[in-house]
């Protein structure tokens, strides 16, 4: 009997052993990632799981909220990534060319001073209430956006104002500029070129009705805003009697998933299609490329990553203790161990490409020698605190920041690092509030104006991103003269003037010029990456197949 049931409960123990080991196995069948052959992904034919569960929506994820929707008043990323969908502009950059493409004006023309310009709209675009886009509309949104002298308005300071516009009919409208301005049709692509419905003018209270476009719309877009949960999500829907042709994509969901990891999750599992290309550090990105249905798109790309030295708080008013600090960065390091190599050195805001770089400006090379003789000049041989601000969920700047706090400890500075929310962050950096300040730059046209006229002309200040609140008299007075020539000769030696001597100020680090790398869904097709507009996401022409 006791070897009858001793033999019976090894019966029992193999059957349940079996019924463990055949449920673990299944587990991992379907967690796991998809079959290889040789050490290489199987690329074979979708299985269910790998295909888009809804064709005609659209997932996209990013970590930072979005401050507000007013097309002329955000400096924040986030929010032109929604802005651009819901307005059209005169013109608009398109695909992976930094060169300019008609939008609502069909064509244009100058004269030979290149003072005048006239626009010829055309006459099937419709704003989302079904009201035509005419003349009146282009006045009333650049008069606006004068008047609230934020986002991209000071592009125009001393170029045109309220009485440069000329009606001559419903769709031909001249824009007469006080003088020249080299980059006028390029610059009209940008948020600044937001094109709103006259009709606000019902909802513009004493704030010019900042704080009903705040949460609303009223443009022409390729989409209309649906909902808007704020710091969870943020829906559009298409505008399917759109001037350019229905959007591909019907509805379009904006995620703020705060973690990435928990983004990285979603993605691999296929409950996103897209990540914003600022939410996953390139190692994890390396990690993802190639498995579970994933691939990093990697392209050339005009961001800057900077760090701003606010001149206005102690000890940063000292040009040496900025050049000091310049020398303390390991960016060779910074490159390699946390951009994985994923960009370049680059010696200012105008990134290797453009029209008016200047290679021969100074680059700072990582050396603690001359850092330490360079604050014992300044008489700061002791050392002292320091406060560096950056955004919040945001892996690139912490590592980099972390990186930062390590190099300046070896020249005796005590970095203190303070991360905030995206909102809080722009309000800290734009009032001045801050002492170091990191974050990355990316033109919106193709020109070193945009570029320099924001981080080094004195009108830029704070909401103008001047973050450095950089003033220099001889600056200004380049490039308010290269803004004004024709001459393309003289305006590219303006403009590496300018660098040669904010070389020598030290007003900001540049860190780094990056590579673009964003994670998607192998199903998204039609994704392109525009060097300038890397936070542009065309989902308009976007498919899922």
């Amino acid at each position: 009997m006791k070897k009858r049931r001793l033999w019976m409960q090894l019966v029992m123990f193999a059957l349940i052993v079996g019924l463990v080991l055949s449920g673990c196995n299944k587990y991992n069948q379907e967690s796991s990632t998809p079959a290889k052959n040789n050490g290489k992904q199987n690329t074979g034919n979708q299985t269910d799981a790998e295909k888009p569960k809804d064709k005609d929506v659209f997932n996209f994820a990013t970590n930072q909220d979005i401050p507000h929707l007013d097309p002329h008043g955000t400096a924040a990323n986030t929010s032109f990534r929604v802005t651009y969908m819901l307005y059209d502009r005169l013109v608009t950059y398109d695909g992976t060319t930094t060169e300019i493409k008609p939008q609502l004006a069909e064509k244009w023309e100058v004269t030979p001073d290149g003072k005048t310009y006239t626009f010829f709209l055309r006459k099937d675009a419709k704003f989302h209430d079904g009201t035509p886009v005419t003349t009146e509309a282009v006045q009333y949104s650049f008069t606006r956006a004068m008047k609230l002298k934020k986002s991209a308005a000071g592009i125009f300071e001393g170029i045109v104002d309220d009485k440069s516009f000329e009606i001559v009919d419903a769709n031909t409208i001249k824009i007469h500029l006080k003088k020249p301005f080299g980059p006028f049709v390029k610059s009209l692509g940008t948020v600044y070129g937001n094109i709103v419905n006259p009709k606000l003018k019902e909802h513009e209270g004493k704030d010019n009705g900042e704080s009903y476009l705040a949460s609303n719309e009223m443009g022409s877009g390729p989409y209309t805003l649906a909902t808007w949960d704020r710091g969870q999500k943020l829906v559009l829907k298409a505008n399917d009697s759109y001037w350019g042709g229905a959007p591909t994509m019907k509805t379009v969901n904006i995620l703020i998933v705060p973690e990435p990891s928990t983004a990285r999750l979603m993605l691999e599992k296929g409950e996103l299609d897209q990540l914003d290309d600022t939410m996953i550090s390139p190692d994890v990105l390396n990690q993802m490329d190639g498995k579970n249905g994933v691939e990093v798109v990697k392209s050339p790309g005009y961001q800057i990553d900077d760090l701003s030295m606010n001149m206005t708080k102690k000890p940063l008013d000292n040009k040496l203790v900025r050049q000091a600090l310049a020398h303390a960065v390991n960016y060779d390091s910074i490159i390699k161990d946390v951009l994985l190599g994923g960009a370049e050195r680059v010696n200012g805001i105008v990134p290797k490409g453009m029209f008016g770089y200047n290679d021969k400006a100074t680059l700072y090379d990582y050396d603690l020698d001359k850092a330490k003789d360079l604050l014992k000049q300044a008489g700061y041989e002791k050392g002292f605190d320091l406060e560096i601000v950056i955004s919040e969920n945001n892996e690139v700047r912490k590592n980099i920041a972390v990186m930062l706090q390590s190099d300046l400890a070896k020249i005796g500075v005590k970095l203190n690092i303070k991360t905030l929310a995206w909102p809080t962050f722009l309000d800290t950096v734009t009032n001045g509030k801050h002492q170091l300040a990191l974050a990355a730059w990316t033109p919106d046209y193709a020109d070193p104006d945009y570029n320099l006229w924001y981080f080094a002309h004195s009108s830029s200040k704070g909401p103008g991103f001047n973050l450095a609140f950089y003033d220099n008299k001889k600056v200004d007075q380049l490039l308010q003269e290269a803004r004004v020539s024709v001459d393309d000769a003289q305006r590219d030696a303006d403009y590496k003037e300018v660098q040669a001597i904010m070389a020598d100020e030290a007003p900001y680090i540049f860190v780094a010029q990056r590579k673009v790398q964003v994670a998607k869904k192998t199903w998204v097709k039609g994704f392109e990456i525009n060097p300038m507009n890397t936070w542009y996401v065309p989902f308009q022409k976007m498919t899922k197949e």
